[in-house]
């Protein structure tokens, strides 16, 4: 069987596999626990208002057109990442030896002998998931504010209705910035880790996932894409994400435009002023306005259209010289 055939079976079957990686958001572990969350949440605030299984199971929401789509959408981006943005990939673990080996030829060895394992292990886990979530959220921006990456990201933006799998309503071009960003931010702070305290970096794991990741996975980020308002308060939504905050993101009013770019903790949307607390029943206007959109609602549309028009924002300031 040629390579790319074996290649494009792998890309079908793995949105199926996803459901039992840990290292996938929507495990389904991590889709239970949303789910206690969720009926939690409907016993408090909505069970005088509509029965559970309604509430939970919209047809309105989980069978929208826009989610149907977003259904789709999970198969054809695997097919393309892999059979085009696979071979793309760098090594976080190279790079991370790599970094580690030119910092010990140009500065020496690290005076860290006597730093114990106990102290090095947590000190790496906290540092890289603090690294990864900062990363994670200036990458957020730049796909808002530079032109041509907005128009990349309008895929994720026009979805209409929110589920656990909007997650993946993202361009594979994005989809492969992102997995870079993630590649260059391991790399580099274990690469410094590794200078620093060689035989002993190793990061708190739970099956294999970081486990302050983990924690975040199990505590209901599924629910950050999905029709349940779960607001935090005041005072956790400055430290932490909650399901309203990342909704009203999604949102297409003018008061929520680049709001709450953040992805686990909301310090750096703090920090940068872009911090919007939820009150968990604001109202919220889904999906991108007609003169904001720049695709089909089809999965060629979705894959090629905002290609064209990042390729137009590209070129527009070189025709206004």
């Amino acid at each position: 069987m040629p390579e790319w055939i074996a290649d494009l079976i792998d890309a079908l079957r793995e949105p199926l596999v996803a459901f039992a990686s840990p290292h996938k958001r929507v495990y389904w572990p991590f889709l239970a626990s949303a789910l206690a969350l969720a009926i939690g949440f409907w016993v408090v605030r909505e069970r005088r208002r509509v029965g559970l299984l309604s509430y939970l199971f919209p047809r309105a929401v989980w069978w929208h057109a826009s989610a149907r789509l977003d259904y789709k959408l999970l198969f054809a981006r695997a097919v393309v990442r892999a059979l085009i943005f696979a071979p793309l990939a760098i090594s976080a673990t190279t790079l991370a030896v790599e970094l580690a080996t030119i910092i010990r030829l140009r500065v020496g060895m690290a005076p860290t002998s006597t730093v114990p394992a106990s102290v090095v292990v947590p000190s790496f886990t906290v540092t890289l998931f603090l690294a990864d979530d900062l990363g994670r959220f200036a990458l957020h921006r730049l796909m808002h504010r530079v032109p041509a990456l907005w128009e990349l990201h309008k895929v994720h933006h026009s979805a209409e209705v929110l589920t656990p799998l909007s997650l993946y309503r993202v361009h594979p071009i994005e989809a492969w910035l992102n997995t870079l960003r993630g590649a260059l931010t391991l790399g580099v702070v274990a690469g410094v880790f590794v200078w620093a305290f060689p035989g002993r970096v190793r990061a708190w794991e739970v099956l294999g996932v970081d486990a302050i990741g983990f924690v975040f996975a199990t505590l209901g980020a599924n629910l950050r894409h999905s029709h349940v308002r779960l607001a935090f308060g005041p005072v956790l939504e400055r430290l932490f994400v909650s399901p309203a905050q990342h909704q009203i993101h999604h949102s297409d009013l003018r008061e929520h435009h680049d709001k709450n770019f953040g992805s686990a903790l909301s310090i750096w949307d703090w920090m940068s002023g872009s911090l919007l607390i939820a009150r968990g029943d604001e109202p919220l206007k889904l999906g991108l306005s007609s003169d904001q959109k720049n695709h089909r609602d089809t999965v060629v549309g979705v894959l090629v259209d905002p290609v064209a028009a990042a390729a137009r924002a590209l070129i527009a300031p070189l025709r206004a010289r």
